[in-house]
Formats: structure tokens, sequence, C-alpha cells
């Protein structure tokens, strides 16, 4: 088993309810691995989404939004996608001031991360790279109410393996214009020895 350090995700700070805005109790000070590299598409269709954990991620958002810009959250029904679920990140989004707040932290991304940041907000703490390097991806996507897909080499630091990470961010919103949800679908690969 591997320590903590070695499953980087995005970093998060406790809410509200347990510590004032900006405190940081459990963002990671130190950076578990690094993504180098990484391609971003925006507005990508499904066929260039290169995992097909993903592809399917994407055809079951594409399938719930319809005509419509993004679907909402109401559309969702875990039952649908259970094998999708452990690969999942699902953030509320608040606006004025801008936060994100983690509702959903799938199995796989917790056991990644070597902790579920459920209930956490995050960005609110200790800078790290990942986290630098996430929050542009995630604003990019409320900003532009549309999907991206991020894909590069991860290399975690604390052994020097080489991987590869997928990110899918997509859209939800109730009303229909603004995004108040996304989801992400997040997988990584380690390349063999």
């Amino acid at each position: 088993m591997t320590g903590e350090r070695d499953r980087p995700d995005e970093d998060a700070s406790a809410g509200p309810e347990t510590s004032q805005p900006g405190a940081d109790e459990t963002a990671d000070t130190a950076d578990a691995g690094v993504p180098r590299a990484a391609v971003v598409v925006t507005d990508v269709p499904e066929a260039g989404v290169g995992h097909p954990v993903l592809r399917r991620l994407y055809a079951y958002w594409e399938g719930k939004r319809g005509e419509r810009l993004m679907p909402a959250r109401s559309d969702l029904d875990p039952l649908e996608i259970p094998s999708l679920l452990r690969h999942l990140i699902l953030l509320d989004v608040t606006h004025d001031p801008l936060r994100f707040r983690v509702r959903l932290y799938g199995t796989e991304v917790a056991d990644l991360r070597g902790r579920d940041l459920t209930g956490r907000y995050l960005y609110e703490g200790a800078a790290t790279s990942i986290g630098e390097t996430t929050r542009p991806w995630n604003l990019a996507t409320v900003k532009t109410r549309r999907p991206h897909y991020v894909t590069g080499p991860y290399e975690d630091i604390s052994d020097g393996r080489i991987g590869t990470f997928y990110r899918l961010g997509l859209p939800l919103s109730e009303a229909g214009e603004r995004v108040d949800m996304l989801m992400i679908g997040l997988v990584r690969e380690w390349e063999a020895d």
C-alpha cells in the first residue's frame, strides 16, 4: 500500500461546517504526482475521448442532455451507470463567490487519493500544483458550459512511476443556463513494469 503522497487529486479543505473558509486542515502541502504536458480538449465529441470508461460517461451525459445545452443533476440516475460510479467526482458549483464542493467522490478516486473528500471545498487551502492544474479546467467548464477532456502523462514523485491520466469534465445545470454542478470522470493507468 502506498502512502497518501502517492495519490494526488484536487487539493481540498474542510467546508464551513468544520472550519473557516480558507483554513487548511486537510489539503496536501506536498504534491504526490505531477500531470505533465497535458492535452486539453474543450467542446470534445464522444469519439475524441480516449478512454472507454470516459466514453461511456460522455455517451450517458449526451443522452441525458438531449437538445439542451447540458443536462440537470436530476436527470442522472446512479442505477443506470453503476460501473462508472467509482470513477466519478460530483462537484457542487456555487457562485458569488465561485466555489467547488465535493458532493461525491467515487471509490476508485478515493482509493487513489487515500481519502474521501466528500463534503470538502476545493482550492481553499494551501495550494498544490495538482490543484493549480485542475482549477483552470473546472473554471473553463463552468465558463464555457461545455465538456472538457484532458489526458497526459502522469508521474508519481514517490517512486518515479509513469502513467497516464484521463479526465472528463461535464457541466450540469438545473435551470439550463448556469452550471451548478460538474460531473468529472477520472481514470489513471500505470505503465507496465
